[in-house]
């Protein structure tokens, strides 16, 4: 069911028993009010960040990719939209997982400073494209509140929304993934190579690599990673290819999950696991 409405109402009037943890959050709000509803919390690793089209300029310059990065809103999305439901995560890597570095900052809003990014780009600008996800209403919220401040540093952005069938295919061929689109990286298996290497290695381009991103060094840095298997060793490792990628404003990276999932009272038995995020229901039954 692609409309949130129809998931949450659903639920409430009993046709449903569970849906998605995926709900934006005034709806959480809305089904807690509900006597049959039971919200089950817990914490996720489940990045949302913009993933950028790296094949193209001006994307290919790191200047420009920057300037973006200082042109997104994170505490008002978090915080106003959100209302602080998430935390925020200023690199690829979960804040909750061996591997990120503790001291990281990331980006912040800062439109002079995207503006003064923009200077040093020196490239020439065009209309670029925003693609959420078509039944993911945050994606397109963070679209649209993304959209508005690139405007206000001379940037054209437009807005296409499309299924989720639709992206992936785009992604699976450079020139037909738009330029920017904001989702979420799950977790397949706990470990940062699920995130860092997967996302931004040569190897993966045209699979988990969606934003065509190549660097020799990181590459390396990744497949040494996979190599060995003392963690403290590895983490080392990760440490330095997140800063890599960070630094390279290598995508947008806004928040970490935190799951919230909206079962009827008559369930019982979930179990939640940031692998798949909390969909996993071998052990669910009617009370």
């Amino acid at each position: 069911m692609l409309d949130v409405n129809t998931r949450v109402l659903g639920l409430i009037k009993g046709d449903f028993h569970g849906t998605d943890g995926y709900l934006p959050y005034d709806q959480i709000e809305r089904l807690r009010k509900e006597s049959n509803i039971q919200i089950l919390e817990d914490e996720s690793m489940r990045v949302f960040y913009f993933a950028f089209n790296m094949s193209r300029p001006p994307f290919d310059n790191v200047h420009f990719r920057r300037a973006l990065n200082y042109a997104f809103d994170y505490n008002g999305f978090i915080n106003d939209i959100l209302k602080g439901s998430v935390a925020r995560n200023p690199s690829p890597n979960p804040n909750n997982l061996w591997g990120t570095p503790k001291d990281i900052k990331g980006y912040e809003f800062d439109l002079d400073k995207a503006r003064a990014e923009l200077a040093k780009a020196n490239v020439q600008l065009r209309p670029i494209t925003i693609n959420p996800l078509a039944g993911f209403p945050e994606t397109e919220q963070a679209a649209v509140l993304f959209g508005n401040a690139l405007r206000r540093i001379g940037i054209e952005a437009r807005i296409e929304a499309a299924p989720w069938n639709i992206v992936s295919d785009r992604f699976r061929n450079k020139d037909t993934m738009h330029d920017m689109v904001p989702l979420w990286k799950s977790t397949y298996y706990a470990d940062p190579n699920n995130w860092v290497g997967e996302l931004f290695t040569t190897r993966h381009h045209g699979g988990r690599n969606t934003t065509w991103y190549s660097n020799a060094e990181l590459d390396r840095i990744t497949d040494e990673a996979l190599k060995i298997t003392d963690q403290n060793e590895r983490a080392k490792l990760y440490d330095k290819a997140i800063r890599h990628i960070v630094d390279e404003a290598v995508g947008i990276f806004v928040y970490n999950t935190k799951w919230f999932g909206p079962y009827s009272n008559r369930i019982g038995g979930i179990r939640f696991s940031p692998i798949g995020n909390g969909q996993e229901m071998r052990w669910a039954y009617f009370k």
